[in-house]
């Protein structure tokens, strides 16, 4: 079924996968997989997972630009049903029946758009009877009960790259020693946001998400009260709300589901590893800037940026943010992380990437740009940079490192282009700031030159303390 869309590798023989999971074969290394799939069940077979684990990790050491994700089977043969056929492993060693197999292909094909990042950022939560059992206006911090196994689960999500932001109707001053409770796993660093206090929650998470700049359409929502998940559902469609379960024993299997479903587990970038201390990084800048001209907060803010060529480390995060960002970026373009390997790889192509923070911290890899040289002429393909860099001057710095890299290599002509998307406003005057003519122009796209050497544009970037 997956071959007439894809181009799938199997190990050969009966029980081979772990042999080239350790020891990947030259067949397979020639094959240089984007991503791979372990399908691990344990219903008519055991497997040792410490052993499977170790699997795992050779796969990634062997294919460090790859994806490999372990698809929870489990979990979804418990929400199909029929998913086995005694028969079938009764005759050819696999316990999956045409049922089941169609669901395996349809998790798979599902994952396939997690990877493209199609998936969910945000966990809101309420407290009261989701994060402990009682209500805390009523019972007081003795009389609730924290729920550590639901917790811990939840927080095991937000050290894969999920947000998490509490929405509760109480007084932020009752939920205060809620967080020095030793019996809580969850503390409040490990929220992005909070929202605490009596207003309407669906409000209150959009207001959250505008402070954390993402859309509604990132968030999954957990909340006990089904008038609550009806009021969501209802005000915000874009947001998911499944159905919480009733009964506490049942919470485990509910936040396997979520997290399968909504947060499937990636290979993380160091940037996913820290996105929750990044945006409390953000709104530490927001306050910061209260009162103060623009001039003065860039100047205060202390930038620093690091452009320099892709590195092959980087490659993984620059192909997630060409999947990703979509407000800054001038084309569009998507690729895997093979084709920017492959760009990598071919003389013709420069990808150069941009590291960037401030006095708040670190950012991470924040943006990248991929021009093509064909003699004394270059091509930009793409100009794309994390929404949460705008509004900074870093632009005019990294396009004047592009512009000096290409220089260097007798360049003379550099062309670019904008094309209009639903989300990509921001960027539809960028070429114009950077001074390029306007070749061609219609209501959806421009195309511009700009002859080299130009004139340099380093007031536009002096507010920076350094440029490495």
């Amino acid at each position: 079924m997956l071959k007439s869309e894809h181009s799938v590798w199997m190990p050969p023989g009966f029980g081979a996968w772990m042999e080239n999971a350790l020891a990947p074969s030259p067949e397979l290394r020639e094959f240089n997989p984007e991503i791979i799939f372990l399908l691990l069940d344990s219903s008519h077979a055991s497997f040792d997972v410490a052993s499977c684990t170790a699997a795992k990790s050779a796969l990634e050491a062997a294919f460090p630009l790859a994806t490999v994700i372990v698809p929870d089977l489990e979990d979804l043969a418990d929400e199909v049903g029929e998913f086995y056929d005694e028969r079938m492993w009764k005759l050819g060693s696999m316990p999956w029946s045409m049922k089941g197999l169609n669901a395996i292909k349809g998790e798979i094909d599902r994952l396939l758009c997690a990877v493209k990042g199609e998936r969910k950022k945000v966990l809101a939560l309420d407290f009261d009877n989701t994060l402990w059992a009682g209500v805390l206006d009523e019972d007081g911090v003795g009389g609730v009960r924290p729920l550590a196994k639901f917790q811990r689960g939840i927080k095991d999500l937000k050290e894969r790259g999920v947000l998490l932001v509490g929405l509760s109707r109480n007084n932020p001053e009752d939920v205060e020693p809620m967080w020095s409770d030793e019996r809580m796993v969850l503390k409040r660093d490990d929220f992005a946001a909070l929202r605490i206090d009596w207003n309407d929650k669906a409000a209150n998470l959009a207001d959250a998400a505008s402070e954390l700049n993402l859309g509604i359409d990132s968030f999954v929502f957990l909340d006990d009260n089904p008038a609550e998940r009806a009021q969501m559902r209802a005000m915000m469609p874009e947001v998911a709300v499944p159905d919480f379960p009733t009964a506490e024993q049942d919470l485990p299997k509910f936040l396997r589901r979520v997290a399968r479903l909504y947060f499937p587990e990636m290979r993380l970038t160091e940037e996913d590893k820290a996105k929750t201390a990044q945006y409390k990084a953000e709104s530490a800048r927001r306050e910061f800037a209260t009162g103060m001209s623009v001039g003065d907060y860039l100047k205060g803010l202390e930038i620093w940026a690091d452009i320099h060529p892709v590195r092959e480390l980087e490659i993984l995060r620059v192909a997630q943010l060409s999947q990703k960002t979509n407000q800054f970026n001038v084309l569009t373009n998507r690729y895997t992380v093979d084709d920017i390997a492959r760009f990598v790889r071919d003389a013709s192509h420069l990808i150069v990437s941009v590291h960037a923070g401030d006095r708040f911290g670190d950012q991470g890899l924040v943006a990248f740009v991929h021009a093509i040289v064909e003699g004394d002429e270059a091509t930009i393909l793409d100009w794309v940079m994390s929404c949460r860099t705008m509004n900074r001057r870093l632009e005019f710095a990294v396009e004047d490192r592009v512009e000096a890299t290409l220089l260097a290599r007798g360049v003379k002509k550099l062309h670019a282009s904008w094309r209009k998307t639903l989300k990509n406003a921001p960027v539809a005057r960028l070429f114009d700031s950077f001074g390029f003519t306007v070749e061609e122009s219609t209501d959806d796209f421009r195309k511009y030159l700009l002859e080299l050497p130009c004139q340099k544009r380093r007031e536009h970037f002096v507010l920076f303390t350094e440029v490495l």
